[in-house]
């Protein structure tokens, strides 16, 4: 498998990278305990009636969407380089990249965390919150009324959209306003999975530039929301230089759970079921099974003895709803599992020899 570099913070008196950035592999989706334990802007729609249709209203031009967006785009600085985010609150809550603000020495948050605003404002950052798992990390800063972005909802995500990355690549010098840099692209692929020291499932992969010091900045649609966290950068596996056009970034389904819990309780208490080998249901595999072909994540290993088994699910099955939570693909598995957390008894409802079925499960503890 190839590895995924994070483009993580760029050097603060160099454009180089940082000696010792973390890396992170490519690898299939089979393993639940990786890191999802498992606004005036429209959406562009899918209509379930026409999947392909999409909304055109209120699409931006780049330069437009650059202006909309420049306010809630922050340069986040640590002792050891340099790194973006961006506002999800107007009360000063920021999201970016867990390994942005970690320490190269000890491994945890930085001693100090710096944040400049657009306008040239400059505040000391606190940490609201952290999750390794997902690679994402919540800050709050002393400030008011400040301009928040919103996170598209995954399923509208579009593969083909046109997409801007926003961020600090390389720290460069100088430049007109913020001194960020921006870049343009599309969705290249959607539902990808990240691997860092776990699986951060649900991502999206997108050809817009992305570099060492992008690492925590959204990657939005042309309507202003922000559809990703960028994140990594993949080498090509022949040469060892990186690879063309293939960045990615946390989908804004499970960047947006993590941030309301990080927000909510410092951390994410996850949800585990011990299944491993899952993927979601295509069309062809939902006719052979004879069921509806409305989505679900079909399981190719179920761990005995663990939450999933003891509630009775089983390799084969089909899981299409948990809690309230529609399961639709593994980004959606990931999102369940954020927001019902250990020790939470959950209604999951599933497919077996063509019958839909109900189980009552009581979900563990995610392995560190």
């Amino acid at each position: 498998m190839s590895r995924l570099m994070r483009p993580a913070a760029a050097g603060l008196l160099a454009l180089g990278l940082l000696v010792g950035a973390a890396c992170s592999d490519s690898v299939p989706k089979t393993n639940e305990t990786g890191g999802d334990g498992v606004s005036p802007a429209a959406t562009a729609t899918q209509t379930a009636a026409n999947p392909t249709q999409v909304r055109q209203s209120n699409l931006m031009t780049t330069a437009e969407l650059v202006a909309f967006a420049e306010p809630a785009v922050v340069r986040i600085a640590t002792g050891t380089g340099v790194g973006t985010g961006f506002i999800v609150d107007s009360s000063g809550y920021i999201l970016t990249n867990n390994h942005v603000i970690q320490s190269s020495t000890t491994g945890r948050a930085a001693a100090s965390i710096e944040v400049t605003l657009s306008d040239g404002a400059t505040y000391d950052a606190t940490v609201a919150g952290t999750d390794a798992r997902s690679d994402l990390a919540l800050l709050k800063i002393d400030a008011t009324g400040l301009k928040a972005l919103s996170f598209a909802d995954l399923g509208e995500v579009v593969v083909g959209q046109d997409v801007v990355a926003m961020g600090f690549a390389l720290d460069l010098d100088g430049g007109e306003g913020g001194a960020f840099s921006v870049t343009r692209g599309i969705v290249s692929q959607k539902n990808r999975a990240i691997r860092e020291s776990t699986q951060i499932l649900g991502a999206i992969q997108t050809d817009a530039a992305i570099n060492h010091g992008n690492s925590g900045g959204p990657l939005l649609n042309m309507f202003g929301q922000v559809v990703g966290v960028n994140t990594a950068i993949a080498p090509d596996p022949t040469t060892g230089t990186q690879a063309v056009g293939i960045g990615f970034a946390v989908g804004s389904d499970v960047a947006h759970a993590v941030m309301e819990q990080l927000r909510a309780n410092g951390q994410v208490n996850r949800g585990f079921l011990s299944i491993s080998g899952f993927e979601a249901l295509r069309p062809a595999q939902a006719r052979e099974l004879g069921i509806p072909d409305e989505g679900g994540v079909i399981l190719d290993v179920v761990t005995a003895g663990g939450p999933a088994a003891s509630g009775g699910l089983r390799t084969g099955d089909v899981i299409v709803a948990i809690g309230e939570v529609d399961i639709n693909t593994e980004a959606d598995l990931a999102v369940a599992l954020i927001e019902h957390g250990a020790g939470d008894t959950v209604s999951v409802q599933f497919y077996r020899d063509g019958t839909k079925q109900t189980a009552e499960v009581t979900l563990g503890t995610p392995p560190n």
